[in-house]
């Protein structure tokens, strides 16, 4: 193992090399050594000539590290580029081949509309603040000696000798001496003012991989004395934004700084905002989001803060009052409590218009009513379900087992205290969301199914299908006149209603490891499309491989009579059930938002609305960013759960947002 390790080393494979060794000893210290030797050896980024260090692509992802194959990650805690390794080689490959991949049960089903066994987390970015490092590494060394405690300390001496390297490099490249000096103190030492707290905050940011940003105005708070800090934040944004990263929650309890986080996102995707709304809300933080949404920007999304809190403390009991204003939404917008949780984070997902296509396929000749159609098909649902929750349950057993997180281990509460990996049961609370994708185009394709087979009787059902097969266009007709989700049509609020409850009722029977339940989210970002191409032509008139419908708003200009029409049929998706966050999309044109955004939002909430996301760009926009994509770079749209450039998004989902309706 010495030559190998040897000949890994001069091959710039710090990380692979470290998890060669020490096989005798637990993962969690092997990992973090990995992580150490990486951090103390891998290129660093250059600096951009700003305030804050590092900056531009993280060390694990950025160009200069793509010649080495075996990297951290911050969600399945390490990077592996395959056929790179067997290249540069093979036996390492061999091994990391039974390593990482053979030791954790896969997670395989047709169900792509979400990640499998992903993580998001948020760090305690307050704690590290206000302790720094240096009583992390009190609190460490404090422990009882054993493969715990020697894993935190080799982690802590690998980020001090990252920090000392980025120092020295500022230092050669005479950067600004406000920033080496700030960054002689942080995060070693807690902050004294508001630009250390900033510096301090983008350093562990990285440390971590770049994943969620936290919650700013709640962090940084305590430190700022008045001033006007958006560029330095705009800064922080444009280092979110490269790396393609995540959320930001602000609020409960907002403050001045929730106006600046909010004015520095214009015309900037990332992060995405997540502004938790209260009947108190100031004014000044509904005109900061008129004006950042009217930019392009799609931020904030706004989440309904009084209900989120009803749900945790009825159905997360252990999360206590003072922990609950931590809450936050990672990743897209998966709900967890910022710096002291574990949640799987679109840990799988449920395709339920894949179910649906396979069983009116298979079953639909089988039933003489309506009712007992649609009994039968949710019934195939929660066996899916719960059929996916075991497969996932390996996966986390075996993950618990063999794939720690030593970065967040360090971070999050109560790893330290409990001397538990973040993986295996470390955090103060740990849960899982699943991802809830074809809702809609079951909703509506139940419809055709009930009065044109059911009660008008016009169709046999294996006529049905064939019609349905040949896009026959007097069928397709007759399906596209019956009414659709989001008009708040009576027959079709009562069959969503019913569908989902009992699909997003069926996940909270199930336990996962290290502790907590399954809980729903419906947050299709960009999967939408892929989903679709399994799925056959679907009585919602949706084509064969078609995308599905985008969260839980209407299927693309469906909604015919109205906003508040379209927000009251999601409110019947029984949405207080789906506490992984469901996703509501709408498009409202610039000019009405200071008149529409705050009542529809306020009106939407009081129905039982969750979540709520705009995007404010015309039709006209976006058709002139298909004609001329260069003129529109920084155009910006609200897709699934989060906001993209247009001008990245496939041809399909590009249509998905044209076609929405405009308010």
């Amino acid at each position: 193992m010495e030559k190998l390790y040897d000949k890994l080393r001069a091959m710039d494979e710090y990380y692979a090399a470290e998890l060669i060794m020490n096989l005798d000893r637990s993962p969690l210290y092997r990992y973090s050594k990995a992580v150490a030797e990486y951090l103390k050896n891998a290129p660093l980024t250059p600096y951009g000539g700003g305030k804050l260090y590092p900056s531009g692509r993280n060390i694990n992802m950025s160009e200069k590290a793509a010649h080495i194959a075996v990297r951290p990650e911050y969600s399945y805690t390490t990077y592996v580029n395959m056929p790179l390794l067997k290249e540069k080689c093979p036996e390492a490959a061999e091994f990391m081949e039974k390593e990482h991949f053979g030791r954790v049960a896969p997670i395989e089903t047709p169900h792509t509309v979400g990640g499998a066994g992903y993580t998001h987390s948020f760090i305690n970015f307050r704690r590290i603040l206000k302790e720094g490092l240096v009583r992390y590494e009190q609190r460490v060394r404090a422990l009882p000696d054993g493969d715990f405690k020697d894993a935190m300390l080799v982690l802590l001496d690998g980020i001090e000798a990252f920090r000392q390297r980025c120092i020295a490099h500022l230092t050669e490249v005479n950067a600004d001496p406000a920033l080496i000096d700030a960054l002689s103190r942080v995060p070693v030492q807690p902050v004294q003012n508001i630009y250390e707290a900033l510096v301090a905050w983008n350093f562990v940011y990285y440390i971590d991989g770049c994943d969620d940003i936290g919650g700013l105005d709640r962090g940084l708070y305590p430190y700022w004395k008045g001033e006007d800090i958006r560029p330095i934040l705009r800064e922080m944004y444009q280092n979110i934004d490269v790396n393609d990263a995540w959320s930001m929650p602000l609020g409960p309890d907002h403050n001045e700084l929730t106006v600046q986080l909010i004015d520095a996102s214009h015309s900037i995707r990332r992060p995405s905002i997540q502004l938790l709304v209260t009947d108190d809300m100031p004014e000044e933080v509904w005109q900061a989001a008129y004006r950042s949404l009217a930019s392009s920007c799609g931020q904030p999304a706004f989440y309904n803060w009084k209900l989120f809190k009803r749900e945790i403390n009825q159905r997360l009991p252990e999360v206590t009052e003072s922990d609950l204003k931590y809450i936050a939404f990672g990743g897209c917008t998966e709900t967890m409590i910022e710096g002291l949780s574990n949640v799987g984070s679109d840990d799988a997902g449920i395709n339920t218009a894949l179910i649906f296509d396979r069983f009116m396929r298979d079953h639909l000749s089988d039933y003489d009513a309506f009712e007992s159609f649609l009994d039968g098909y949710l019934a195939e649902c929660e066996k899916v379900i719960a059929e996916t929750c075991e497969i996932l349950e390996k996966y986390r057993k075996t993950r618990a087992d063999f794939r720690p997180q030593p970065v967040r281990t360090l971070f999050i509460d109560d790893c330290i205290d409990k001397m538990l990996d973040f993986n295996a049961g470390g955090a103060r609370y740990n849960w899982s969301v699943m991802n809830v994708a074809g809702l809609i185009n079951v909703i509506d394709s139940m419809i055709p199914i009930k009065r044109l087979i059911f009660e008008e009787k016009t169709y046999a059902p294996k006529a049905f299908l064939e019609k349905l097969d040949a896009r026959d266009p007097v069928f397709l007709t007759q399906c596209a006149r019956l009414p659709k989700h989001g008009n708040d049509d009576p027959e079709v609020n009562e069959i969503a209603s019913a569908l989902s409850k009992r699909i997003y009722g069926e996940f909270e029977k199930h336990s996962c490891t290290p502790g907590g339940r399954y809980f729903a989210v419906s947050n299709q970002f960009t999967t939408y499309e892929i989903a679709g191409f399994g799925v056959n032509a679907t009585p919602d008139g949706r084509d064969k491989g078609a995308p599905l419908c985008d969260s839980c708003g209407a299927v693309y200009g469906r909604d015919k009579e109205g906003p508040t029409a379209m927000l009251s049929s999601v409110a019947n998706l029984n949405l207080h059930k789906v506490l992984g966050t469901p996703v509501t999309n709408i498009r409202i044109s610039r000019k009405n938002l200071p008149t529409l955004l705050k009542p529809l939002v306020k009106g939407f909430f009081e129905m039982g609305g969750m979540q709520l996301q705009v995007t404010s760009a015309s039709k006209e926009e976006l058709l002139d960013a298909l004609k001329y994509p260069e003129k529109h770079e920084h155009l910006i749209v609200r897709i699934g759960g989060f906001a993209e450039y247009f001008n990245r998004l496939s041809p399909a989902l590009k249509q998905t947002v044209i076609e929405r309706t405009e308010y």
